[in-house]
């Protein structure tokens, strides 16, 4: 307001702007995102992070930004010429960000001070703000895995919270509401997100990148641990999904499937965990696979009758529905009609049970291997996903009519026992 008032003085004038800097001016002046700090905005469009904008990196400022463009008739070429010049103000054609500051500083507000500590600043506020976007889509999505970073240490935690988000992210371009019909764009898209991995994963440029990118490649350079193939695996799993009909013959052929989208987050995610001292990333890795095929098998479970009746698809092996005297048309009838499963259904679900907590336990006994502070959120997930099962047999394997989950006061009834099972070091104990 202080802003707003102090322009309309200098102005003299109520009309609006005219030209494009003093439109840039009176429109940033007002954009609550850079209130506070108008180098946000030079940082957000700097692609390669060296404290200039080029022309190139100006006109994508003004597009994302200003789609209608700055004044009343507006050229996006004329606006970005004009800017150039009358903000380039050494002639070397490109705007850094003290010419930057000083163009946009006169009457409004901004201050000149120290614009070495701005932009420090406002890097440090547009990682927070993408860390922060990374941490609210995992909660949205992913509540009993968000409940477990709670109990990480916080650089552990956003660093975790970026790794979902890429996760989350390549799973809606096969699965999400809004992931095309067609299998050719869905295979395109993935195609384009490897690329966009690997453009990533060399760090040159953040060109075509957004907050949840920023917040992944600073992950990367906390954690330079990290290996790019559980990444590609998890592309290639999204891969599998692409068929309108998936069928896994065999268990060997759904576990292949289980380890790419699943087992995969636990190998990206254990250079963010550590391990404990003397132990290497090498040794934690296979009860780390066995956790993500534990907890993608509970997932399967648990949505029987929804993926049948909401894409047609059933995971269970094709041996295993065969040894129990199961058909796919039972399953795709019941999860449309309604109805349980009969003794032959419960059984194959006991089965299919009891080999998911084969590989919990197995993941159990890896969790002493982790660092201190990564055993307690490790130890929550494995525990809060088992009690999904308990909750399937609960519900009588009835997962065509009831979602088997766990309340949300139960998940924190159950944190001080696991925060003690931890400080005693009593996981793994019964392996």
């Amino acid at each position: 307001q202080y802003r707003y008032a102090n322009r309309l003085l200098s102005a003299g004038s109520l009309a609006p702007a005219a030209d494009p800097l003093s439109k840039f001016r009176e429109v940033l002046g007002e954009k609550t995102e850079y209130r506070f700090n108008i180098l946000r905005l030079f940082v957000k469009y700097d692609i390669d992070g060296d404290g200039r904008l080029s022309r190139e990196e100006l006109s994508k400022c003004l597009q994302q930004e200003f789609p209608r463009g700055l004044v009343q008739v507006d050229d996006q070429s004329a606006s970005t010429n004009s800017l150039m010049e009358e903000m380039d103000r050494d002639g070397d054609n490109f705007i850094d960000y003290k010419e930057f500051l000083s163009s946009l500083s006169t009457s409004t507000g901004w201050t000149m001070a120290k614009p070495e500590e701005l932009l420090r600043k406002a890097r440090d506020d547009n990682l927070s703000y993408a860390y922060e976007q990374c941490k609210q889509l995992t909660s949205d999505y992913a509540k009993t895995f968000y409940l477990a970073t709670l109990a990480m240490p916080a650089i552990q935690a956003r660093a975790t919270w970026a790794i979902y988000a890429w996760c989350r992210r390549v799973d809606e371009i096969v699965d999400g509401p809004s992931a095309s019909p067609d299998a050719g764009a869905q295979q395109l898209a993935l195609d384009g997100w490897m690329a966009r991995l690997d453009q990533m994963w060399n760090g040159a440029s953040t060109e075509g990148l957004d907050d949840f990118d920023v917040a992944f490649m600073d992950m990367l350079k906390l954690f330079p641990g990290s290996d790019i193939e559980p990444y590609r695996d998890m592309v290639r799993g999204m891969q599998m999904d692409i068929p309108d009909r998936v069928v896994y013959r065999t268990w060997d052929d759904l576990y292949l499937y289980c380890y790419r989208v699943a087992s995969t987050v636990g190998l990206m995610t254990l250079p963010v965990m550590g391990t404990a001292p003397g132990v290497t990333l090498e040794e934690a890795r296979e009860p780390a696979v066995a956790l993500g095929i534990a907890l993608q098998l509970t997932n399967i479970l648990r949505d029987v009758g929804e993926d049948a009746r909401d894409r047609g698809r059933i995971y269970l092996p094709v041996e295993d529905l065969e040894r129990f005297g199961v058909t796919e048309e039972s399953i795709l009838e019941r999860s449309k009609n309604g109805g349980q499963g009969d003794d032959k259904y419960k059984q194959l679900m006991k089965f299919q049970i009891d080999r998911a907590m084969d590989y919990y336990r197995k993941a159990e006994g890896g969790i002493p291997l982790l660092s201190s502070g990564a055993q307690l959120p490790v130890g929550v997930a494995l525990e809060l996903y088992k009690e999904i099962l308990d909750q399937l047999v609960a519900n009588d394997y009835d997962n065509f009519n009831k979602r088997a989950y766990v309340s949300k006061e139960r998940k924190l009834l159950s944190l001080p026992g696991l925060w003690w099972r931890t400080v005693t070091g009593g996981w793994g104990k019964n392996n």
